[in-house]
């Protein structure tokens, strides 16, 4: 495959990516109106749609260990075109088709291209800095990054009700458009040369995780993000589906999503102040607010009428949600990249996004159960309930484990990368 060590078209890599990510992250127009598209265009049930979310991340998981042997066969830069490409499809799937089975099938397809584009692209902007020696910028430029993607969400959030208004496919159609430029734009990365031992064989792919996955700091950014992915991927829908039951209108309500997107930009960015204050307890921080707040939400629209100041508490608290989903995205990230080599570092991401997929895919499978039998709103104080039990024992295991200055973990710990 062709590779580049060129510095120039290195340099150009990590350029073009702060403009991509603000296209490529995730679907654009999308999730401000999803509930309200799916239930009133397509007629699916909120338990439907989390099962709809489910058989996704279902998916992605499934997909991660195939998603490995393809990056590392056809490189980071055709993997994220390929990835484009099924993302690209899957959208338009969501214009024409109705069938919950064919939407089932577009999910397999966009999650195989999400999966690809999640294993690549980061490594991509990781290994670039590294050949540049700007290895320790990663942080900031993937906040910045991820902050551009989420702004530009606002803004078309806020669109999206309007259009939606107007006609029903109009945010969808426009969610195309945007797949097809993160797709024009991708086609202008350098691939970029990484020492990588290419194995084809599954068995062979499925030891080097295991051997990924016997190293203790590895389990419990694994176990956490399991976890807590599951809880931000139910929440997301959860509070969508709160909002429009308490009766906000299709403006309204793209207006406090838009608010919402604002600040996870905000959080994205502003990572390096938060960690400045919460040291090496930056994941247990977020925890402990992201569950109070999501318990609040519940509480507050199961016994409260709709009204202006219950509104703007519900928004106030849709900020801190946002700001902790964005700042936590690149938290994460960071944690799961440090101390890796190119021999392990997609293995680990892959592992990484597998964790975080089956937790995703069980909660929301639960959820979609409970939601037969009750609101969103009594459902996201029991499911907050819960979530924060298991945070709690989670957060107990990981205490010794995660988070230690470089100096106390065995070499092995850290792959024998030189800290010096």
């Amino acid at each position: 495959m062709e590779e580049t060590k060129d510095l120039g078209k290195l340099e150009k890599n990590i350029k073009i990516y702060k403009r991509y990510k603000m296209f490529a992250y995730d679907f654009i127009f999308y999730y401000s109106i999803f509930v309200i598209y799916f239930t009133t265009v397509k007629n699916f049930t909120m338990s439907q749609i989390m099962y709809f979310n489910g058989f996704y991340t279902l998916f992605v998981f499934l997909w991660q260990i195939f998603a490995n042997l393809i990056t590392e066969r056809i490189g980071l830069k055709k993997s994220i075109i390929l990835g484009n490409i099924l993302v690209s499809l899957q959208s338009l799937v969501y214009i024409f088709a109705n069938d919950f089975i064919i939407f089932v099938f577009a999910e397999c397809m966009g999650a195989l291209g999400f999966t690809l584009k999640s294993l690549s692209e980061g490594t991509l902007l990781y290994a670039s800095l590294k050949h540049t020696g700007k290895r320790k910028e990663f942080t900031k430029i993937e906040g910045k990054a991820n902050s551009r993607y989420y702004y530009y969400d606002a803004i078309t959030a806020f669109l999206s009700g309007t259009l939606f208004m107007v006609n029903n496919y109009l945010p969808i159609i426009l969610c195309f458009v945007n797949t097809l430029i993160s797709l024009i734009i991708s086609l202008r990365f350098s691939n970029v040369s990484e020492k990588i031992t290419k194995r084809y064989k599954i068995r062979d792919t499925i030891n080097d995780f295991k051997l990924v996955i016997k190293k203790q700091r590895v389990k419990a950014i694994i176990l956490f993000a399991c976890v807590f992915a599951g809880i931000v991927s139910v929440s997301t829908t959860l509070y969508k589906s709160i909002i429009l039951e308490m009766g906000v209108s299709i403006e309204l309500n793209s207006i406090i999503i838009c608010i919402c997107t604002i600040f996870v930009g905000i959080g994205a960015k502003q990572l390096f102040m938060i960690e400045s204050k919460t040291k090496n307890r930056t994941l247990t921080f977020f925890s402990f607010i992201y569950i109070t707040t999501l318990l609040s939400i519940g509480l507050i629209s199961n016994a409260c009428e709709l009204n202006l100041p219950v509104t703007i508490v519900i928004i106030f608290l849709l900020i801190i949600i946002g700001f902790i989903q964005g700042a936590y995205r690149v938290a994460i990230k960071k944690y799961v990249l440090n101390f890796t080599t190119s021999k392990v570092r997609t293995k680990i991401t892959s592992v990484y996004y597998m964790a975080e997929n089956i937790g995703s895919t069980v909660m929301l499978f639960i959820i979609g159960i409970v939601l037969n039998y009750t609101t969103s709103a009594v459902a996201c104080i029991l499911f907050s309930a819960v979530s924060a039990v298991i945070l709690f024992i989670v957060l107990f295991y990981m205490k010794d484990k995660l988070g230690l200055k470089p100096q106390d973990y065995s070499p092995d710990e850290i792959n024998n990368v030189n800290i010096s």
